[in-house]
């Protein structure tokens, strides 16, 4: 290997062991930091490697299959997970802040804690991720399948919901100040403690049981 190619691999040092960064890595001819980035990656999940803490900000990770990988503290800012499969992630306390996941798979995925500021999550699939906790503020989530997903203390300030599938999600003490729900589907989603000020696209029965939970929605 190049020394590039060590240099990349050692990212991983501390989590992967010595059979995994000594294989082999095909990458193309002018191969460029993402390249050498997803094969890594790629061999990262053919070894079930925990990879706590690793920094991809930036890098093109789109279509890759990283399901099930531990990848808690994770740095992701502006990185490109379109139509990735992270299904089962552990992704808690990651930082997705203005990255691309629009069409990717989440469900089940583990993102407590995480930052997804300002994160493109259009299209994506999260059903029953557990969002306790997270930072979804200006996250465009529009069309996303959210069945089943737990906001319990997220927020989600000015973020857009257009169109997603809340079917049985949960928001308790979630802070959703200025949140575009227009079009959602909202059959036996919980609301308890909610922030709801100034919220858009909230049908009249959601609205009357959010009040009933003793949701905030200002004058």
């Amino acid at each position: 290997m190049t020394t590039q190619n060590i240099r990349e691999v050692m990212l991983f040092n501390h989590h992967t062991s010595e059979q995994l960064y000594s294989a082999p890595i095909r990458v193309p001819l002018h191969r460029t930091h993402s390249d050498l980035t997803r094969a890594v990656l790629i061999m990262a999940h053919a070894a079930k490697a925990k990879l706590i803490g690793v920094d991809l900000e930036g890098r093109d990770l789109s279509k890759l299959d990283l399901s099930g990988l531990k990848m808690s503290r994770g740095r992701f800012r502006a990185a490109d997970l379109s139509g990735a499969n992270l299904t089962g992630a552990r992704l808690d306390k990651a930082d997705f802040e203005g990255a691309r996941l629009g069409g990717a798979d989440l469900a089940g995925a583990d993102l407590r804690h995480a930052r997804l500021v300002g994160a493109d999550l259009q299209g994506a699939n999260l059903q029953d991720a557990d969002l306790r906790h997270a930072d979804l503020d200006g996250a465009d989530l529009s069309g996303a399948d959210l069945r089943q997903v737990k906001f319990d203390k997220a927020t989600m300030r000015s973020a857009k919901l257009r169109g997603v599938d809340l079917r049985n999600a949960i928001f308790t003490y979630c802070i959703a100040d200025g949140a575009d729900f227009t079009d959602a589907q909202f059959d036996g989603i919980e609301f308890y403690m909610a922030d709801l000020r100034q919220v858009v696209g909230l049908p009249d029965d959601t609205r009357t049981h959010a009040l009933r939970m003793r949701c905030e929605f200002g004058a």
